[in-house]
């Protein structure tokens, strides 16, 4: 009798939509401890809306990645030559950029810390061209930050240094 093996995921793109999916579930129960303040409890949208709407995002688009077929005809052997051929030093340089940005946005602001963000960003995928970074990220933020301060209201933080150096009283 021939003993059956259970089936495993090899193909990157469908490991790395498992790892997105337990992120975005994550991310999802996460969000239900966010706290809200008595009047914004009955709000449409609040603190917790934004995260949920991204794990659930996050959760379907995973999932289609696992679930559809793929188009590459070659599949690896294993998911140790999966992960042998994934570029790790990037990925830990974006890590330690995510930090330093959760980090900045407290001290610089959402505007100057979400620019240098995506500008380093595009530095670390290989843009090399300051005219291109500045064009990408600039109109980026700026129009989110419209949005969420204008638009929908929110408060964003200017940050810590302009207090500090006197420029926002």
């Amino acid at each position: 009798m021939q003993k059956s093996k259970m089936p495993i995921i090899t193909n990157p793109g469908k490991v790395g939509a498992l790892f997105f999916l337990v992120l975005s579930i994550g991310y999802g129960l996460y969000a239900f401890k966010i706290p809200l303040t008595f009047l914004s409890q009955d709000e449409t949208f609040n603190a917790r809306t934004m995260p949920f709407v991204l794990a659930i995002l996050g959760a379907v688009f995973s999932l289609l990645m696992i679930i559809l077929p793929t188009m590459e005809s070659e599949e690896p052997d294993s998911v140790k030559d999966i992960v042998q051929g994934l570029d790790w030093t990037r990925a830990w340089q974006f890590i330690v950029l995510m930090v330093a940005y959760g980090i900045a946005i407290t001290w610089l602001g959402f505007i100057i810390s979400s620019i240098l963000f995506l500008g380093i960003g595009f530095y670390l995928t290989g843009e090399r061209r300051i005219k291109v970074m500045l064009i990408a990220s600039i109109p980026l933020v700026i129009g989110i930050w419209l949005l969420m301060s204008k638009v929908l209201g929110m408060y964003i933080a200017p940050g810590e240094i302009f207090y500090m150096i006197g420029v926002i009283k």
